[in-house]
């Protein structure tokens, strides 16, 4: 068995039957496609093709995490080629992500591009935010630099590595994002994501879609797994920690690094002078020969992190994105 199509569904009637048209032409007689029926009410059955490659699962209404654990346990591939109901696989995805990863063998995840379209709800199309959101993962270069930014990878649009999803434990349930979830704890074991410079997948944004409609996947709690990843993973062996930005972005991380025992001299802001939590905050020139470990960028006001991109490559250039600061927000 090459690689298993991990595709859950629930009440997806509209969407399931073209979903399918568009994986079936990616798949070689060694490939399986797992359609997970989390507790449909409108009888997915019936929508699927007479393919011996395509095997149902079915499960209570559990979400989104349970049928994606459900689909991998079943899985006989050494690869899981991830899909959503509402999207549509680009041709050659498949080939070009298996042939990627074979060759790179510290690759647990490989995306790729979008392309966005709209359902009938939204007039005028998708709404800016999406746009936004598709146009930055699009535009990606290196995605571990953006790890802490937003989700790098577009969760249908990505295939994985069996063995190294099974290292980390697989897709968590709980109250988080199960995709950003899973691309961080792949990170921490070691792992390499990456995406394709070509489109892979077309995506369908609507109301009802769970990034839109379940509060798993709001801001809140991407901070929080955000959060846990710096506490863990970045701050050991690091003391000195600066955090620039003083306002609404960057006081939730001010707190969670001093309950952390971090030693934060300072804050940094390009606008606001005073004081936060007994730290004094002052201009970037401040970061000009100071003894730091790690600066986190946490600015959410939109073209913020290009100017402070360009501002630390001035004051700091000894300072590498990636390693020695990261934008969090």
């Amino acid at each position: 068995m090459r690689a298993s199509w991990l595709l859950p569904v629930r009440d997806g009637r509209p969407w399931l039957a073209g979903c399918l048209a568009s994986v079936l032409p990616e798949c070689g007689p060694a490939d399986e496609v797992l359609v997970v029926d989390d507790g449909s009410s409108d009888a997915p059955e019936e929508l699927l093709p007479p393919d011996p490659r395509v095997r149902l699962l079915r499960q209570p209404p559990l979400g989104i995490a349970e049928a994606l654990e459900h689909g991998r346990a079943e899985a006989r591939g050494a690869w899981l080629a991830r899909i959503d109901v509402d999207d549509e696989v680009l041709p050659g995805r498949l080939d070009a992500q298996l042939a990627t990863l074979r060759q790179r063998p510290g690759l647990a995840a490989l995306g790729g591009r979008a392309e966005l379209v709209g359902s009938g709800d939204f007039a005028g199309g998708p709404p800016a935010g999406m746009r936004r959101y598709v146009a930055w993962v699009n535009g990606l270069e290196d995605l571990h630099r953006a790890l802490l930014v937003e989700s790098p990878l577009f969760h249908p649009a990505v295939t994985l590595r069996a063995a190294a999803v099974a290292e980390v434990g697989g897709w968590r349930s709980g109250d988080l994002p199960e995709d950003y979830d899973l691309w961080l704890r792949l990170r921490a074991a070691g792992w390499e994501l990456d995406a394709l410079p070509r489109a892979v997948v077309r995506i369908r944004d609507r109301p009802g879609r769970l990034t839109r409609s379940d509060a798993r996947y709001r801001r809140a709690a991407f901070r929080a797994l955000k959060e846990d990843y710096v506490v863990e993973q970045l701050l050991p062996g690091r003391e000195r920690v600066v955090i620039w930005g003083a306002g609404k972005a960057g006081r939730p991380w001010l707190r969670r690094l001093l309950a952390a025992g971090a030693q934060v001299p300072l804050v940094v802001d390009s606008f606001v002078r005073g004081e936060r939590r007994g730290r004094p905050v002052l201009g970037p020139e401040a970061l000009v020969g100071l003894e730091l470990d790690l600066l986190l960028v946490a600015v959410g006001a939109r073209g913020a992190r290009a100017h402070i991109r360009a501002e630390l490559a001035r004051l700091r250039p000894d300072l590498v994105e990636g390693r020695d600061w990261w934008a969090v927000c």
